[in-house]
């Protein structure tokens, strides 16, 4: 069997902890009987309403099923059992359930409403603030968990819940124990729902997002509400802070500003990042006296003319006033498809030159419309008219559908540019596969900037995207008996979008004789995200001690959509293997971490970038989640390297995250990640002169910082990943995932808390 190579692993380390003894029968609902006859099902040890509750084995916590509630017919609907025991008095007891709300009632879902009970007195008042909670609610599965303890002469205990009527809920693995002094009761922070739907407004006309709920249990500091990003002015809410075990908050969308706007939510406690939560806000505003309108001059486009098989253009001008958003520009034929435009999308409110193409096929009669549409803009429709003569038919490269695998001259070196390219045709280059096994367009060649490359998009204006494009470019016969081992290419995506199904793959094979032909994709950062778009990227695949055959192929492979609805389009160039001169770009620091005062500039240290093999200078950006809050001390540095810094300032309390991207022609990217934590003045000063450093470097994460006793790491969901006992401050990250994480560190008596981003 081949053996699988550069792919990640995953590393799951979970624990469990559990020293005393349940009080509860049946906490689980693991045992239950359902009357046929009634249609009626019995939990054991649990008072229910008639026919209110169901067993449910497809969505559960643990165990083989959890209790369904879904016929709550009462105001109040009442699920209780009574524990009888000879309690300790004074004692501390802790009770917890797991729930999850399908069907809510606008929050008002589910409370406690426990009590102990004495045999003389009965209903004791005792920790009522604690055991008959407000209403709270949470459409994922989530836990509520509190601490009573033992008033005197108690001799019995009502754990009740109470279910609001025409709500679903499910309820699973429910406890009462008795407390251990030394286990703290664990802390839970929820928030419900956490996505909406972008909202429209008039201008200066406020709007309401459904109402959200929070949910908190033993946390030690307030949970806080923040509105962050560009556009954060746009947007309030009605809480800040609250220290209730359920809040309810209403955002509200308060357009001051015609566009689109975003902002993120951050609610959070201090001292438990990992439980923080975050999500965005979207929304738009029109101005109704002043609507979006979109236009053309000419008005009216002359007629075209051209013989078949040639072509014939115009340039139009093109303008819009008061949009909110993008204008999109789609083709309908109404009579022969000839008719093409230079470009489908236009920046809102910006004059733009369109070039409209006739290049009939053969002679005939033509007509086409443009469909110019904007969000809340009325529709802009222009006609296109043509007429074509007697031509001549150009023929066309005959597509190839079968893969040749040449063996006889296995190559040592390569090194493609593709400067035998021609624009928008077949690529034809000597020795490579050019494979089309669906659809009916191959690799093609393209020019940009005056530099030729491949190119391949699935992209056809005249037919619908009802039918998937596979096409593959493979590189001649090559041979793993050379020095350098490295593969590099450089890749360009465009119109990539979120949860695009288009995509572009790199693929090792190995054709041994007598064998099936063997395809393995290779996970090595090709561009699929929006904010990739546009952007060169240069990779450098190492293959040196992989199970690699002596003579072998690399491919790369595009599938997606065929027709007008994926204009996904890639780009290669510079495609390399065997080369012992490879250009580098390395680095000192493998990660920023910095501390900042609200609205405080913060500059990090000297990083030292060093180039090697260049024949272009270094380029310097910035990218990722938070990068207007940056700013780099250069933007270029010259081909052998040198120094640089980053500056950070925001007034927005919180973790900042970035990245510096270090780019030179040939080079592999390299990214630096960069990490804020903004405090206020007072949180500042108290860390006094405490520095943290954090480094990652191969498979290990490293920590320092003066007086360090211990390093935590954790997932953002909160699980334990690694611990650390002072000494050496390394923590291995051989088995993890790239994402993100949260660092806990105690050191010099301050404990503080780190996202990191491990890459």
């Amino acid at each position: 069997m081949k053996k699988p190579f550069l792919l990640l692993s995953l590393w799951l380390l979970a624990t469990s902890a559990f020293a005393t003894d349940e009080m509860l029968s049946n906490p689980g609902f693991e045992d239950a009987t359902v009357n046929a006859l009634f249609q009626t099902t019995t939990f054991t040890d649990w008072n229910t309403g008639l026919g209110m509750a169901v067993v449910e084995t497809a969505d559960k916590v643990e165990g083989e099923q959890a209790m369904k509630v879904n016929n709550a017919k009462q105001a109040q609907n009442i699920l209780e059992q009574e524990i009888s025991t000879d309690f300790e008095p004074g004692a501390t007891y802790r009770l917890r359930i797991k729930y999850k709300v399908l069907t809510s009632q606008n929050g008002n879902d589910i409370k406690l409403d426990c009590f102990w009970d004495h045999p003389r007195d009965g209903q004791l008042d005792h920790d009522a603030d604690k055991l008959s909670t407000d209403f709270f609610t949470s459409d994922t599965w989530a836990e509520k968990s509190i601490e009573t303890t033992t008033p005197e002469g108690a001799n019995g205990f009502y754990f009740r819940v109470l279910i609001s009527k025409n709500v679903e809920v499910l309820f699973d693995d429910f406890s009462f124990q008795k407390a251990e002094g030394s286990t703290p009761a664990e802390p839970t922070l929820t928030v419900s729902p956490t996505s909406f739907t972008e909202l429209s407004a008039h201008l200066g006309t406020p709007v309401d997002y459904p109402a959200v709920t929070i949910t908190q249990a033993n946390l030690d500091q307030p949970v806080t509400i923040s509105i962050t990003g560009k556009d954060a002015k746009q947007f309030s809410s009605s809480v800040q802070s609250t220290t209730e075990s359920s809040q309810q908050v209403i955002f509200t969308y308060n357009p001051t500003a015609i566009g689109r706007h975003t902002a993120t939510v951050t609610i959070e406690s201090a001292g438990h990042y990992e439980l923080t939560q975050t999500f965005q806000l979207k929304a738009y505003c029109t101005d109704p006296s002043n609507p979006p309108s979109m236009s053309i001059s000419p008005a009216t486009i002359p007629a075209f003319s051209a013989k078949a098989g040639e072509t014939s253009t115009q340039i139009i001008d093109f303008t819009s006033q008061n949009c909110i958003d993008y204008i999109h520009a789609s083709l309908t034929h109404i009579e022969g498809a000839a008719f093409s435009i230079s470009s489908t999308m236009f920046v809102k409110n910006i004059p733009s030159k369109i070039t409209i193409t006739f290049a009939p096929k053969q002679e005939g009669t033509y007509h086409s419309e443009i469909h110019f549409t904007t969000l809340e803009g009325q529709e802009l429709i222009v006609d296109l008219n043509g007429t074509a003569t007697t031509g001549d038919t150009p023929g066309e490269a005959p597509l190839v559908r079968q893969f040749n695998w040449d063996m006889s001259n296995p190559k040592t070196r390569l090194f493609e540019t593709f400067d035998n390219a021609v624009k928008n045709e077949n690529l034809q280059i000597d020795g490579w596969q050019n494979v089309t096994p669906k659809g009916n367009r191959p690799w093609w060649g393209y020019e940009l900037d005056s530099e030729k490359m491949a190119k391949a998009s699935g992209y056809v204006y005249q037919l619908p995207s009802d039918e998937t494009v596979e096409m593959w470019i493979v590189t001649p016969a090559l041979s793993y008996n050379t020095e350098g081992k490295t593969f590099t290419f450089r890749v360009m995506g465009e119109n990539i979008f979120e949860n695009c199904p288009t995509k572009l793959e790199l693929y090792y094979i190995d054709t041994i004789p007598g064998l099936p032909i063997f395809f393995q994709p290779l996970e090595v950062g090709i561009p699929a995200t929006p904010d990739q778009n546009g952007e060169w990227n240069e990779i450098h695949v190492n293959l040196d001690g992989q199970d690699i055959n002596d003579v072998f192929f690399m491919a790369f492979k595009y599938t997606g959509l065929w027709g007008n609805e994926n204009a996904v389009t890639y780009y290669l160039d510079d495609i390399g293997w065997g080369r012992t001169d490879l250009p580098e770009v390395t680095s000192d620091s493998t990660r920023v971490t910095m501390i900042a005062a609200q609205g405080k500039d913060q500059v990090s240290g000297k990083i030292t970038v060093t180039g090697k093999n260049l024949t272009e200078p270094i380029k310097l950006s910035l990218g990722g989640a938070n990068p207007s809050k940056f700013k780099l001390s250069t933007q270029s540095l010259p081909a052998t390297g040198g120094s640089f810094t980053v500056s950070f300032n925001s007034n927005d309390l919180g973790v900042h995250e970035a990245y510096v991207k270090l780019a030179s022609r040939g080079a592999a990217d390299k990214y630096i990640p960069l990490s804020v934590l903004v405090k206020s003045q007072s949180a500042i000063e108290a860390i006094g002169s405490q520095t943290v450093s954090i480094a990652q470097q191969g498979e290990a994460l490293h920590i320092s910082a003066e007086g360090l006793r211990q390093a935590t790491l954790y997932s953002t969901s909160g699980m334990l990943l690694g611990h650390h006992e002072a000494e050496n401050g390394t923590i291995q990250i051989s088995g993890l995932t790239r994402g993100v994480y949260i660092l806990h560190v105690t050191a010099s008596g301050n404990n503080t808390t780190h996202k990191i981003v491990i890459r």
